[in-house]
């Protein structure tokens, strides 16, 4: 028996070696994320600019840079696209990563938080990009790309929400895959790949950021819009502007109010967070005037958006939270001069609108 035992701990070195094999080349992601977003996201770590940001899976590389980075980022935001632009150079002296998402929808608004709070990577701050879609609880508001299983996790887990959505997974069943010899064959096989056909990330010099004719991501997580749309002219905005607002503002058709069930669940988030000394900002990105005048002419169909204000105010108010910007742009300070499109305001105009809140 003893002779068996000794030649069994003979193969555990390289039983050990197969399983730390399987772990650090994890070519279906188990544990460090997909191929693309965990290149973006090394690079990223780095310090390192990427080209290429319509071809990654945001969500996932915030999923992958949430399990990767060394320690919680001080700032966190959140929100859509619409508060992607806020970056490092908003309060130099911290660390801030943007968990922002193109399209942003509900299940992302909470995951985006959730990612990181499951690491254990709590932010001092989290400055909430608060669209007022996200109130909007029709089903043609939901985006596609968005974790609804991680968001069902969250609001169960965390928030004590029952649901029937969401099944508790083995948190140890992925481990199996390390002891599975045909993962480590894939594992080893996939590592001596020739990857050089594959897409890839592409780091951007530093002095290049500012010259690209495409969206770069930057380390911190914001985006870097491209040459062409941050500098065209005021009167090719107006085109720009005046053709969107021709058809109903992104999401917002239809929204005659805030169902009292998501009122009860962002309480419920902001509380949460709150019982984690985690200070909250609310940041309520502004439209561009035309735009804004659509809306108000558009009646109860669009009357959605000024209830969910004026209830975002009456929660920061009921639980000291500091409130920047507003949907409408007179009250926001903003001018048309300060947009790109529609929607999407210029870094200057984000950065007077949040002052100093986020310090």
């Amino acid at each position: 028996m003893l002779k068996l035992i000794g030649r069994l701990l003979l193969f555990l070195p390289i039983f050990l070696g197969m399983m730390f094999v399987s772990y650090r080349v994890d070519p279906s992601g188990l544990f460090w994320g997909r191929g693309f977003e965990r290149m973006a996201s090394e690079y990223m770590l780095e310090g390192m600019y990427i080209a290429g940001y319509e071809r990654l899976d945001g969500r996932a590389l915030n999923e992958v840079f949430a399990k990767n980075i060394p320690q919680a980022p001080e700032i966190l935001v959140t929100g859509s696209s619409r508060s992607m632009m806020i970056d490092s150079s908003f309060a130099p002296d911290r660390t801030l990563y943007n968990a922002a998402n193109v399209g942003a929808d509900r299940f992302d608004f909470m995951t985006a938080y959730y990612i990181f709070g499951k690491e254990n990577k709590d932010p001092q701050v989290i400055v909430m990009g608060l669209d007022a879609w996200l109130f909007n609880d029709g089903e043609d508001n939901i985006d596609k790309r968005s974790n609804k299983e991680l968001y069902y996790e969250f609001i169960g887990e965390e928030l004590g929400v029952e649901n029937t959505s969401y099944e508790k997974p083995n948190p140890y069943e992925k481990y199996e895959a390390l002891i599975d010899p045909s993962y480590f064959q894939g594992s080893v096989k996939y590592y001596f790949k020739d990857k050089s056909a594959d897409v890839q990330p592409e780091p951007v010099p530093i002095e290049e950021i500012y010259e690209k004719n495409e969206v770069i991501k930057a380390p911190d997580g914001s985006i870097i819009y491209d040459k062409k749309f941050r500098t065209n002219p005021p009167e090719i905005v107006d085109i720009i502007v005046n053709e969107e607002a021709r058809y109903d503002p992104l999401r917002l058709g239809n929204f005659d109010g805030v169902s009292p069930e998501y009122k009860e669940l962002f309480e419920k988030f902001v509380q949460y967070l709150l019982e984690k000394d985690i200070k909250i900002v609310f940041y309520l990105p502004p439209y561009h005037q035309v735009m804004f005048d659509k809306i108000v002419a558009g009646g109860d169909y669009y009357g959605g958006m000024f209830e969910t204000e004026e209830y975002l105010i009456d929660i920061a108010d009921k639980y000291g939270i500091t409130v920047c910007g507003s949907y409408n742009p007179q009250t926001a300070g903003v001018t048309n001069a300060d947009f790109y499109d529609s929607i999407h305001a210029r870094p200057e105009a984000v950065k007077r609108m949040l002052g100093d809140a986020i310090l």
